[in-house]
């Protein structure tokens, strides 16, 4: 549960972030089209994405540890996001590679 939580977190914040006016962006002119043509319902999706990873962590952990749980979360997926993805080594492989160990340590 905690492991879907972190994925629709960076998952919801990289549409924010792609749909940012500020920041240099690094990607591939088919996303970058979508994110163009797109941007409202980029950030729709990106809100759903993060109040989906906040109700998963409010149910499975309460409310006063389910909501630091997530800002915690949010800020280590955002951290994650700015500093990895201006580099190019944020790819779908890496990033699902990291959530299966994820899920495996919590698990075990």
């Amino acid at each position: 549960m905690i492991t879907l939580s972190i994925l629709f977190t960076l998952i919801g914040f990289e549409f924010f972030y792609q749909t940012s006016k500020k920041a240099e962006l690094y990607r591939s002119e088919n996303i970058a089209k979508w994110f163009g043509a797109n941007e409202t319902l980029a950030k729709a999706c990106g809100t759903f994405l993060l109040t989906i990873a906040m109700a998963l962590s409010v149910l499975h952990l309460g409310i006063g540890s389910g909501v630091f749980a997530f800002v915690c979360m949010l800020m280590f997926t955002g951290s994650l996001v700015v500093l990895i993805a201006p580099l190019g080594k944020m790819k779908i492989t890496w990033v699902m590679g990291g959530m299966i160990t994820l899920f495996i340590l919590e698990i075990l």
